[in-house]
């Protein structure tokens, strides 16, 4: 698979698993106040909740594959980005503040 039709399956079969996992990182990172922790807890969240798939027959071992590359990755990927531009913005706040 090119890496174009990748980022295109991504975007068009996975774009509410992205939204919510980043209102889901949004609403985590005012609750726990660490940048760190919130990508940690989607991330095992969602390994947990697919692995939990796949070992009650629920995701054949055909559909797997699919599963990590079109929900599990994107869910973590927009967690991660998410928090990137967050610390982004914390970072510049603090430093404009006098």
């Amino acid at each position: 698979m090119e890496l174009a039709k990748f980022i295109i399956g991504w975007f068009y079969y996975s774009f509410y698993y992205m939204l919510f996992s980043a209102l889901a990182t949004i609403v985590l990172n005012r609750v726990t106040k660490k940048l760190w922790l919130t990508p940690l807890i989607i991330n095992g969240v969602s390994i947990s909740l697919l692995l939990v798939l796949i070992l009650n027959g629920w995701i054949g071992s055909k559909e797997a594959t699919y599963a990590v590359y079109f929900n599990y990755l994107p869910i973590v990927f927009a967690s991660i980005i998410v928090n990137v531009f967050i610390g982004i913005i914390n970072n510049f706040k603090i430093k404009t503040q006098f």
